[in-house]
């Protein structure tokens, strides 16, 4: 469908690529979706005649031969296109559910709101079979890095055996450590911040 002169630049978007038979043949269609309600990116459809930028949600424009430019993008209507296209829709993986589990300071242990999510991402991994886990430890900035990369993925191994204690099962789970390097709010070096002593957990 897409050869060398028809490229699809993508910047992490969620696009829709349909064939539709026609009078005069089928026809390919690129058709940028929405995430969360929202925008997911840009797609950029290119071929040697020139090419067309998809950056608004429920955009549509036709992947041309490689003897003319691609077609001007338009506004498809949301409910039609999802009426036309419910099985493809249908098909695509659901999004990643993204939460965020806190820490008491110097320690795995969860704080009892976080805790209290734990059920929730089990029920979430368990809708999703089979699902893939990814689990990110972060600290403050107090301590040494060494010392706070330690604690990160001291961290995320705690959760991920939180949850497999509440009957997780992921076919697939990774844990790794950002230490202090990545921080949610910004702080100067060896600063108290509750809410960098985290985890960040991805289910797909």
């Amino acid at each position: 469908m897409i050869n060398a002169l028809r490229r699809l630049s993508l910047c992490c978007c969620l696009f829709l690529v349909v064939m539709v038979s026609g009078c005069s043949g089928p026809k390919s269609y690129v058709i940028l979706l929405p995430k969360d309600g929202q925008v997911s990116g840009e797609v950029t459809v290119t071929n040697a005649h020139g090419s067309q930028v998809l950056n608004r949600s429920w955009q549509k424009t036709e992947i041309a031969g490689a003897d003319s430019r691609p077609s001007t993008p338009v506004q498809v209507d949301e409910k039609a296109t999802q009426a036309d296209f419910s099985t493809v829709l249908a098909a695509l993986p659901a999004p990643s559910m993204h939460f965020l589990l806190y820490f008491r300071l110097n320690s795995t242990e969860l704080l009892p709101d976080s805790r209290n999510l734990l059920p929730e991402i089990v029920k979430c991994l368990q809708q999703r079979r089979p699902a893939r886990l990814s689990i990110t430890g972060h600290t403050d900035s107090v301590g040494s890095e060494a010392y706070n990369y330690q604690l990160g993925l001291l961290r995320a191994e705690a959760v991920l055996a939180k949850l497999k204690s509440l009957g997780a099962d992921p076919v697939q789970a990774d844990t790794v450590s950002k230490g202090k390097s990545e921080p949610l709010v910004i702080t100067p070096d060896q600063s108290l911040e509750p809410r960098n002593r985290r985890a960040e957990v991805t289910v797909r």
